[in-house]
């Protein structure tokens, strides 16, 4: 069911969700990035076991993954900004093994967004520096011309989206339509918390039943729902 109040190309800007949105990255070097760090933190072997990573942002699997190892936010919060830049770092110095894959129609579905005169912005949990290594090495970085939110300074996604927005609404303007596109439940509630409209597309780890069920605006199988919508159009 559609529940988008204007054609899905009509509005004024687009915040996207990046793995399982955008891309698909087949290596692990993010994941290493995690362990590395975490490893150093707690002084022994830690990783990223029996922690939600899907829908989460890199603030919270840092958390999640320390309170699985025993430790307090006392021990590791002020450590944040060396925690960023050391990740950060492990993954740029591995950014020619970063491997993304681009699922289908991406290109697409933003040349078209672009092309319409909408503004394009990234919605992620992904920490800066990671999330651009991702989206340069996947040949999608020069699409996002407003930016938009990272994690770097927040735990949740409804505070990435929030941050997103405001830089959406500093840059175009208070009254800016807005849609976020996003591959799970926590997008399409991050979505609803900021008060914006979501279309949600299977291609990550939730089937398109289970997106369905949280009720987003609109839910795609893939972006190629979309293109095959504009071709008929």
């Amino acid at each position: 069911m559609n529940r988008l109040d204007r054609p899905w190309d009509r509005f004024d800007a687009y915040l996207f969700d990046i793995d399982g949105t955008l891309i698909h990255c087949t290596d692990a070097i993010h994941y290493f990035a995690f362990c590395d760090v975490l490893t150093t933190l707690v002084g022994r072997e830690v990783t990223l076991e029996g922690v939600t990573t899907h829908g989460n942002v890199d603030n919270g699997i840092l958390r999640d993954a320390l309170e699985r190892a025993g430790v307090l936010d006392g021990g590791w919060r002020a450590r944040l900004p060396e925690i960023h830049r050391t990740m950060a770092e492990f993954v740029e110095a591995r950014r020619d093994e970063v491997r993304p894959t681009v699922l289908p129609q991406v290109r697409e579905v933003l040349e078209h967004l672009r092309g319409s005169g909408a503004r394009l912005g990234v919605a992620t949990g992904n920490l800066e520096r990671i999330g651009r290594v991702k989206l340069e090495r996947a040949g999608l970085m020069g699409y996002f011309n407003l930016g938009g939110g990272w994690s770097d300074a927040h735990d949740s996604r409804a505070e990435v989206f929030c941050a997103a927005v405001a830089k959406v609404r500093a840059a175009c303007g208070a009254a800016t339509s807005i849609c976020v596109l996003g591959d799970t439940p926590a997008d399409i509630a991050a979505a609803r918390a900021n008060g914006l409209p979501v279309i949600a597309v299977a291609t990550g780890i939730y089937s398109f039943k289970q997106l369905s069920e949280e009720q987003p605006e609109l839910c795609l199988h893939s972006l190629s729902d979309l293109v095959d919508a504009s071709a008929r159009t």
